[in-house]
């Protein structure tokens, strides 16, 4: 490839792409990596530098390392890296201490050597390192990951399954010290980070399935072989540009391959909320929800009862690359509400003229056809009307107040009412206090002053309300059934945050095979005081870790909020469960509440 001048180049991108194995070799491998060559090359033109590293039959290449660790050196803080593997996986048993005991050791099956094509395996642990590397430059890190790893595949001789079964004599040629990587310090109030090589912060990480999934080729309408996730990504990325967020395209992508009848889930990891190869060019909106099409044309909501979601509740469907800030605004848009509920999904149902408020009456717009991939915001969710809000009869403009609470599905009564409550909103000074229900000021609000602050702003914080130093403990999971089971684990902070503790789509627990238990599962979550807190004179906090368990993967980015004031950027466990109608859709919620001290005390 030619030189490029450094002050130009500012995204770097490594194809390693694999057909031509001595074992089940693959075939739409070098295709992927060329056409997204096409497509980086003619999108970001000289600021881009592509890199591919192909084997077919004109002969393999195996420098990707080396390649990785000169884009290090090129590259400069704030440079965006993109790299994408398209090839065998494998897997063998956990072997040291970062191994993951319940999946096992994971890696990326390459070839070695200009003429021999001899396998070699790049270990995890290998690739974390050389990712913390790359993070440390301060890279802005983008890695696809388009093979698979299960061992289940061991029993299949589909040639378009992209795995390949370990080989303790091909790894053995090779040295690797998977304890040699270092980890990293820093850390929220309740993170996962022990489990992390990298700051996840940093990187974002888009599997095509999980580790107990597998991944096949499949034609186009040409009969011409792809990976699964690099023909749907780059279709994807090519619709709505590459400084889309990696959340976004991640929500996009998993209702495609499931209407393609793949039963795969791709999982992401680290920043939902970086840029997909570029810097993001907007603020951190509302989380939106994939939309499923039917064959016989019915919609259906990426989520359901677990979600919080009920019957009547309306929703904004829009294509993903419609303008975010309001859908309605480009008329390409639908306004739908849910019609039914199961655990993880709902139907919905266009609304007409008869179902809809005047400001989103549709009849007389043009029928607009709603497509698989298309997402819903919400507009109006009756869940949150479970949490009365009182407001002081002192308030100025109640009617106002009442208007605008009301707007965004709050329950609101004055005081005179008499009525119960969860929150109470009061003057004192010319502040704005909000009150729990026993009276008490809520701690950790921002400052509410009376002249800097309008009643929508306010709605905002008791919306969040309502969603709701330094040591380690270890949640060991371990599934007692015979099938797979998905985890989410969110942290309620004490600064009014919900955070995804494990900054990955799921974590997948094993069944009982054969008649013998799997591996238990293990996370150390890792807790402290929030600093604001310590500043502030409090030597102790509580938090509650939510663990929601389900029967298929699904996401819950819905329930994800800032600390309040920034940007979206008890013993017993309380158990709530629930059951699709069919029976295939379960889940079940346990609230876990930790008490943490400067002491280091936990009570769980």
């Amino acid at each position: 490839m030619p030189s490029r001048s450094a002050n130009i180049v500012t995204h770097y991108a490594i194809l390693i792409a694999i057909n031509d194995y001595p074992d089940k070799p693959l075939e739409g491998c070098v295709r992927d990596a060329q056409d997204t060559k096409a497509y980086l090359e003619s999108t970001l033109h000289d600021s881009v530098e592509v890199q591919i590293i192909v084997t077919s039959q004109s002969g393999p290449q195996s420098s990707n390392t080396i390649e990785g660790r000169r884009v290090t050196s090129l590259a400069k803080p704030r440079n965006f890296v993109y790299i994408h593997y398209s090839g065998h996986g494998t897997q063998k048993p956990p072997s040291g201490t970062f191994s993951n005991e319940s999946t096992a050791d994971l890696a990326l099956v390459l070839l070695g050597g200009e003429q021999d094509k001899k396998i070699r395996c790049l270990w995890g642990f290998e690739l974390a390192g050389l990712l913390k590397t790359m993070v440390d430059s301060g890279l802005v890190i983008t890695l696809i990951l388009d093979c698979c790893f299960s061992a289940g595949v061991y029993r299949r001789k589909d040639p378009s399954v992209r795995f390949l079964p370990y080989d303790s004599k091909v790894d053995s040629e090779y040295s690797s010290k998977p304890d040699q990587i270092p980890g990293d310090e820093r850390y929220r109030d309740i993170s996962m980070l022990p489990n992390w090589l990298v700051r996840p912060d940093w990187y974002a990480i888009l599997a095509v399935c999980g580790p107990h999934e597998i991944t096949i080729e499949l034609k186009d309408a040409d009969g011409r072989k792809h990976g699964a996730l690099s023909y749907f990504l780059l279709k994807t990325i090519k619709c709505v540009n590459l400084t889309k967020r990696h959340g976004d395209i991640y929500d996009h992508l998993r209702p495609k391959l499931k209407a393609a009848g793949l039963r795969q889930n791709p999982v992401l990891y680290g920043n939902q909320n970086q840029g997909f190869f570029g810097q993001v060019n907007s603020d951190i909106i509302a989380v939106a929800i994939p939309i499923i099409v039917s064959k016989n044309g019915n919609l259906q909501l990426q989520a359901g009862r677990a979600h919080g979601f009920k019957t009547d509740d309306q929703l904004i469907l829009y294509p993903l690359g419609t303008a975010e800030v309001d859908p309605r605004v480009q008329g390409n848009s639908e306004v739908a509400k849910v019609v039914c509920t199961r655990a993880l999904t709902s139907n919905l149902e266009r609304m007409d003229e008869d179902d809809s408020d005047d400001e989103l009456t549709l009849a007389d717009a043009p029928a607009i056809r709603v497509r698989t991939g298309w997402m819903a915001r919400v507009l109006t969710r009756s869940s949150l009307q479970s949490f009365p809000i009182r407001l002081a009869s002192g308030l100025p403009n109640l009617e106002e107040w009442l208007t605008v609470l009301r707007e965004r599905s709050l329950e609101a009564h004055i005081d005179t009412n008499k009525h119960p409550s969860m929150f109470d909103v009061v003057l004192n000074n010319g502040e704005y206090e909000i009150l729990d229900e026993s009276g008490n000021i809520i701690i950790n609000l921002p400052s509410i002053p009376q002249d800097q602050t309008n009643i929508g702003q306010i709605g905002s914080i008791l919306e969040h309300l309502k969603m709701e130093h330094n040591t380690i403990a270890e949640l060991v999971l371990e599934n007692q059934g015979e099938k797979y089971l998905y985890l989410f684990i969110y942290d309620l902070g004490p600064c009014w945050q919900v955070e995804n503790v494990n900054r990955g789509t799921y974590i997948v627990v094993p069944p009982r095979i054969d008649g013998q238990r799997a591996r238990p599962t293990r996370k150390r979550l890792r807790m402290r005081i929030p600093d604001k807190m310590r500043e502030e004179g409090h030597s102790s906090c509580k938090d509650i870790l939510k663990i929601f368990v389900t029967s298929q993967p699904t996401s819950f980015d819905l329930l994800e909020l800032p600390k309040l004031g920034g940007r979206a950027k008890t013993s017993q466990a309380d158990r709530t469960p629930g059951e699709g109608g069919d029976g295939s859709e379960n889940w079940a919620a346990m609230n876990f509440s930790i008490h943490i001290s400067v002491q280091g005390d936990i009570d769980q």
